[in-house]
């Protein structure tokens, strides 16, 4: 079993590699060239206007790399990770976010227009939940807003600069909010607190649950199916996007099955290992009868 430290190693050399690919456009993932220093604390941090294939183009503040870093959770999500947003972002947009607007048929026949309410659980920088909100849905995006430092500062700049990885998800909203009009919001959400699960229930009722590349920690894996568990009460469909790296995405899916109804399909014949599992508490499909 891979430890928190070695885990996020992994996907750290696995991510800055496929970001230098993504400079090429590999699979539709846009980078333009011209990154600046971001509008936030950390002195290694760039803003970058980033094109998911089929979307608007969004202002990312990201980290090239965390080390360095004093932190008291796990900091993963001040990356981009374009592996699976940009498949997974097709479809929802392609397929699966244009039947729950035919869905919500109006009386002459007609598809509503209204935005469909949309929760995304570990949010990270916010590339797969700004680009919806750009999209025209109402989303709002998650992190458990944990404190982080940088290590190169003074100790009176760190606590100047000091900020969460929250705080660092609300910058990204707010360079989008010319496009964005109000559609993306940012909350706080610890997997598995008490206290932060009933807030977000609170600001529902939501359409859909969505979360991207957050099976990649077994240890998390307790707190976060009690999390969708949660949210997932009165037949919300929950969406998860991952890609195998046999870090125990399938002990998760195990999990889940004993709670869920699930439906697992593969993101398309060039990402291979990319798969899309769409999950709905059992008791709430029983009780529809379906």
């Amino acid at each position: 079993m891979y430890t928190l430290r070695e885990t996020i190693r992994m996907l750290l050399l696995f991510g800055g590699a496929l970001l230098l690919l993504a400079t090429k456009d590999v699979s539709g993932f846009i980078i333009q060239n011209g990154a600046a220093r971001a509008a936030v604390c950390l002195h290694a941090s760039t803003i970058q206007n980033v094109q998911l294939k089929g979307g608007a183009k969004v202002k990312i503040g990201h980290l090239m790399q965390i080390g360095g870093l004093e932190a008291d959770g796990d900091l993963t999500g001040l990356k981009m990770w374009p592996t699976t947003s940009e498949p997974m972002f097709r479809q929802l947009v392609d397929v699966i976010l244009p039947a729950m607007h035919y869905d919500n048929t109006l009386g002459d026949g007609s598809c509503s227009s209204q935005p469909l309410r949309i929760l995304e659980i570990g949010s990270g920088c916010g590339l797969l939940g700004i680009s919806l909100a750009a999209h025209g849905e109402k989303v709002t995006l998650t992190d458990p807003a944990f404190p982080f430092r940088d290590t190169n500062l003074s100790d009176s700049e760190k606590h100047e600069d000091s900020m969460t990885t929250l705080d660092h998800l609300q910058n990204n909203i707010d360079l989008n909010g010319n496009i964005l009009e109000g559609r993306a919001t940012s909350a706080k959400l610890l997997w598995g607190d008490e206290i932060d699960i009933e807030k977000i229930q609170n600001g529902g009722p939501y359409d859909l649950v969505i979360g991207s590349e957050l099976l990649y920690y077994v240890e998390s894996f307790p707190a976060l199916l009690e999390t969708i568990r949660r949210l997932g009460v009165g037949g919300v469909p929950i969406i998860l996007g991952y890609k195998t790296r046999r870090l125990g995405e399938q002990k998760f899916l195990d999990q889940a099955k004993e709670h869920f109804n699930m439906v697992t399909e593969r993101l398309g014949r060039k990402h291979e290992g990319l798969f899309l599992a769409t999950c709905t508490l059992k008791e709430c499909v029983d009780e529809r009868g379906e």
